[in-house]
Formats: C-alpha cells, sequence, structure tokens
C-alpha cells in the first residue's frame, strides 16, 4: 500500500506538472489551434488532479470515496468529445497572430513526452494492482492520457503540414 501511496502522490505531481506546463504554454502561444488544444489539455490535467488526489485521500483514510465515484472515471472522454472544445476555441480565435513553428513544435514535444511519463506510470499501476477499483481507476487515467498523446500528435501534423493531415484525414483523391 505504501507503495500505491507514493505512486498515487506522483500522480498528483504529474498532473500538477501537466496543468501549469499547458497552462504556460498557452499563454505564450499565438496560433489558435495550438492555443486551444494546449488549453483544453490543461483542463482536461485539472480534472484528472481532483480525482487523482479523491483517490489518495481515500488511500490515506482522509476522506471516502463516495458511491459511484469510479462510474465518473471509469469511461473517460473520446478523442472526439476531446477535440469539440478545442474546435469551438479555434473558431472564436481565428484572426489572431502565428508565431513559429519551432516554437510551438518545442512545447509539443515537451507535451507528448508529459504524456507519455503519465500514461507509463498509470499503465504501470493499473497492470500491477491486485485492487480492482484502483486497476479501473488507473487504467482509465492512462486511456485518456493516451488520447491526449494521440491529440497532440495529430493537431502537430496539422500544424506542420496541413495538406498532408487533410490527405490522410480526409483521404482525399488526388487525381493528376
Amino acid at each position: 500500500m505504501n507503495d500505491l501511496k507514493a505512486d498515487t502522490k506522483l500522480a498528483i505531481e504529474l498532473e500538477k506538472k501537466g496543468y501549469e506546463f499547458y497552462t504556460q504554454a498557452a499563454n505564450k502561444v499565438q496560433n489558435p489551434l495550438a492555443k486551444s488544444t494546449l488549453e483544453s489539455l490543461a483542463q482536461r490535467e485539472l480534472v484528472h488532479l481532483e480525482k487523482v488526489k479523491e483517490f489518495y485521500k481515500n488511500l490515506t483514510g482522509e476522506q471516502k470515496l463516495p458511491e459511484g465515484w469510479l462510474k465518473d472515471v471509469e469511461i473517460p472522454p473520446t478523442k472526439g468529445q476531446l477535440l469539440k472544445p478545442i474546435l469551438l476555441k479555434l473558431k472564436d480565435s481565428l484572426d489572431k497572430k502565428i508565431e513559429t513553428r519551432e516554437d510551438i513544435n518545442k512545447a509539443y514535444k515537451i507535451a507528448e513526452q508529459l504524456e507519455r511519463d503519465s500514461y507509463a506510470l498509470y499503465d504501470s499501476i493499473a497492470k500491477e494492482s491486485p485492487d480492482d477499483t484502483t486497476k479501473k481507476f488507473y487504467a482509465a487515467l492512462a486511456t485518456e492520457e493516451n488520447e491526449h498523446f494521440e491529440i497532440l500528435d495529430e493537431t502537430l501534423q496539422y500544424l506542420n503540414n496541413p495538406g498532408d493531415w487533410f490527405k490522410k484525414e480526409e483521404r482525399w483523391i488526388v487525381e493528376g
């Protein structure tokens, strides 16, 4: 149980760092797609942080998890659900200035590594834990962290090469 407490403390720190990074990066970028993606991911990290804190309080005996608590985290949002607020924010800010691609690429690479690290920790906890609630909770977090990575990867591909992205995602037919 001490390892699970230590792992959960680490999860709290990862979520805090993720939130802080996404918030700071979103404040620095001007590109509307990058900004809305980072802001949306920051909000998801806050949701994770609160759930992990609740789980930790349960582990320490400070506060028992309410009935049905796991239902809120068992089924993480789909990529489509995660992308919806990003696209809505994007629509509202299409007139903003776009900065250098290198800055955005650097921020996205750091963000992708944060998501990989979180996924690895959560996946490991889920696989090693004998407790069903712990398994389900951390498996759901791992799934969502993987979705975050895919969103970052996909939006970075779009930002760097929109033509190729449209061809791949929209399955454009190129006729010669």
